[in-house]
């Protein structure tokens, strides 16, 4: 049964759809969008769009048309794409997160993990085959803080292991800022390759496996986290369930966006 708290959190809130933007996280990141001058399109109404493809899945064509042409959303979308206006929104909102839940701002802590995702259609871009899951695609490589929240992503074909996968990733995050001293992964995170990327970047690497033995559904601790952050974005940002785009940087984008959507919500939870 509904509480008055529960109506209250879920009220309708007047905007035309899920994905729009409220006053409150629009104005978090609209200095970033600030330097983009157009007497043509809102940018608002740009980043409601490209919102609006993650968490719907929808065509480009198909579209609501209070978005303006699909040519125009698609030319803005690609832009912020190359500018890579959501990975820098995500790492100021991190931060910003972290502050309001009493976290150090920069993340000691990083977890690391992968997920094979099915290519959809003769659509173009690398694709390979997960042996051990049987998924023909891609695999989306992710390093998540203790929250669940995404500093870094790499997308690759399936087929490509994941140490080697680790070490381009930890590059990305270092060169993004990010300089985590503990790395949380499971037992596929050993070797050579590992052992030569967590050197390089100074990472004490913590291996948790499974249990020997052991039955059921059992989330090994903190690493829990990005599990669940695989779910979130699986299950409420529905151009993730399976891989709909043309090359890797289209598909890390992808990742990214829903990030940004993600932490942008908890960054303007309760204000």
């Amino acid at each position: 049964m509904w509480t008055a708290a529960q109506r209250e959190r879920y009220k309708d809130d007047g905007r035309r759809y899920p994905g729009d933007l409220t006053d409150a996280e629009w104005a978090a990141i609209a200095p970033l969008f600030a330097g983009y001058p157009t007497l043509t399109v809102d940018p608002r109404e740009m980043v409601n769009a490209c919102l609006d493809l993650q968490k719907t899945g929808c065509q480009r064509r198909f579209r609501p048309k209070e978005f303006g042409p699909w040519q125009t959303v698609r030319s803005w979308h690609d832009r912020f794409r190359a500018d890579g206006v959501w990975t820098d929104a995500a790492a100021l909102l991190t931060r910003g997160v972290r502050r309001r839940r009493g976290h150090a701002a920069e993340p000691r802590t990083a977890i690391l993990d992968s997920q094979s995702v099915v290519s959809s259609g003769p659509q173009r871009g690398e694709r390979g085959v997960d042996g051990n899951k049987r998924i023909e695609g891609i695999e989306r490589h992710v390093l998540t803080c203790s929250l669940g929240l995404v500093p870094a992503v790499l997308v690759t074909a399936a087929d490509l292991h994941d140490t080697a996968a680790a070490a381009v990733l930890l590059d990305r995050a270092a060169a993004d800022g990010w300089a985590p001293q503990r790395l949380e992964a499971d037992g596929i995170y050993v070797g050579a390759r590992m052992a030569a990327a967590a050197e390089r970047h100074a990472l004490d690497v913590q291996v948790t496996s499974r249990e020997p033995g052991a039955k059921g559904f059992k989330p090994p601790p903190l690493r829990w986290r990005i599990e669940a952050t695989f779910g979130t974005q699986t299950n409420r940002y529905r151009r993730l369930t399976r891989n709909l785009e043309q090359s890797p940087t289209a598909a890390e984008d992808a990742v990214a966006i829903a990030n940004c959507h993600r932490v942008l919500r908890a960054y303007t939870r309760n204000t």
